[in-house]
């Protein structure tokens, strides 16, 4: 049986005909040109429908209406506020493409100029659809699986056990390799280069922060000798390529700068310790034990400040701290998601859901939670109710692969920064040697 197609149908693609040389302005061929029809600014400008009424970035739309006029100067297009590229317009057909990030609203045609604006609104709204999906930004293996350390252009780049991310204000990214050293790729994406190695009393860095005013960034240190260094510091006076030691202590996992105030607070993995720096007399004060003994965990401020999460690493659980503005301090955490000491892969709410070694998350501009599940493989999502849901990645199947989220592949995932002005998440995959990433467009 022959298939109907509707009348809709058939008018959309003899009007993307009628566009067509719109695209091929450097044939050889001379194409006709078409009919010049004048916007009426003593007319009403009307739209009766668009089509599709959904979509993503770059969904070609048509706007049928009357008075439209074929001077495209005249005429601006709008879907749910935001700019859309206009292709054409046979007076009574808009040809437009919708722009990126566009979000659920109203499509809109503005025409004339200055003090003569005329703006119309659709009946109807556009729906956008999301379609994230994963791909790699650098890195790569060998034709035997070997990935040494390697600068320079991106292109070229190799890493060793990418680990802890982080950005500055102008969005270079800071890159832990651990057991190895600190790497850095520029914010145009385009260069890697090792601003340290490994060693003087320095062997295991874990995590970044830097301070709210950019100059300062700390880096804790893992290791078991009370006299050793936890917390060192980096400076841009040296391109951030010497550090210097700040704390001693043993086992430290992680630290974190509350973003308005600057106040620093990091951990020991021996009592499960939460520790304080004093900036003003330059010594440390034990806040409180979040745990028994060997609590591996980080610490993770929200952009707001308003409180923080300690990821527990080896329990496989997170808590939630608030952070107090008049005695500025992290007050004693609540148990957030996951079950404490017990691991396994589950979605659900609060203590229903199960992690298997959570590490760095990244907040976004909802206070959603994006956490690297390492052993699982990957990515989870955690709303500020704790709602624990599967982000990207396929559960327990190590691998790599690009794609949409959920077909996707993570080996032992770890780190994590989100750049809310590209709506773009970078991934450590560890095991894969790469540095992935999510785009939201």
């Amino acid at each position: 049986m022959k298939k109907m197609i509707s009348s809709e149908i058939v008018r959309t693609c003899l009007l993307l005909l009628v566009f067509l040389p719109l695209f091929h302005a450097c044939s050889k061929k001379k194409e006709p040109v078409p009919e010049r029809i004048t916007y009426d600014p003593s007319k009403p400008v009307v739209i009766d429908h668009f089509t599709p009424d959904s979509g993503g970035v770059s969904t070609q739309m048509l706007i049928y209406g009357s008075n439209f006029g074929t001077d495209t100067s005249l005429i601006k297009v709008y879907v749910n506020d935001k700019r859309a590229p206009l292709i054409g317009s046979t007076g009574s057909v808009l040809y437009v493409l919708v722009p990126s990030k566009a979000g659920t609203g109203d499509v809109k045609v503005v025409m004339g100029r200055d003090a003569d604006l005329k703006e119309i609104k659709a009946a109807s709204a556009f729906q956008y659809i999301f379609r994230p999906s994963v791909s790699t930004l650098a890195g790569f293996k060998n034709e035997r699986g070997e990935s040494p350390i390697v600068d320079g252009d991106i292109k070229i780049a190799q890493f060793e056990e990418p680990y802890w991310l982080c950005f500055d204000q102008h969005k270079n990214i800071y890159l832990l390799e651990e057991y190895r050293g600190l790497r850095f790729i520029d914010s145009a994406l385009t260069t890697v280069k090792t601003l340290f190695r490994v060693g003087n009393g320095l062997g295991r860095p874990r995590t970044l922060a830097f301070n709210p005013t950019w100059d300062t960034l700390y880096l804790t240190n893992d290791q078991g000798d009370d006299r050793g260094i936890s917390t060192a510091v980096l400076t841009p006076a040296s391109g951030f390529t010497r550090w210097n030691a700040l704390i001693y202590s043993k086992q430290c996992n992680g630290g974190d700068v509350q973003p308005q105030t600057g106040d620093y607070f990091f951990n020991s993995y021996a009592n499960g310790q939460v520790y304080k720096w004093d900036r003003a007399t330059r010594t440390v004060k034990e806040l409180y034990r979040v745990g028994d003994n060997q609590w591996e965990f980080n610490i993770q401020f929200a952009p707001s400040g308003d409180f923080a999460y300690m990821v527990a690493v080896n329990r496989h659980y997170i808590l939630k701290a608030t952070y107090n503005r008049q005695t500025r301090t992290l007050e004693a955490p609540v148990h957030f998601v996951g079950q404490r000491s017990s691991n396994g892969y589950r979605d659900g709410v609060g203590t229903s859901a199960l992690f298997n070694e959570p590490h760095q998350g990244a907040f976004d501009e909802f206070d959603n939670f994006y956490v690297c599940d390492r052993v699982n493989h990957c990515i989870r999502k955690i709303t500020p109710d704790g709602v624990v849901t599967t982000f990207a990645g396929r559960p327990n199947q190590p691998g790599y692969s690009d794609g949409a989220l959920r077909d996707a592949q993570f080996d032992r995932p770890v780190g994590i920064i989100y750049n809310k002005e590209n709506g773009t998440f970078y991934i450590a995959d560890q095991i894969n040697r790469r540095i992935r990433t999510i785009t939201t467009e």
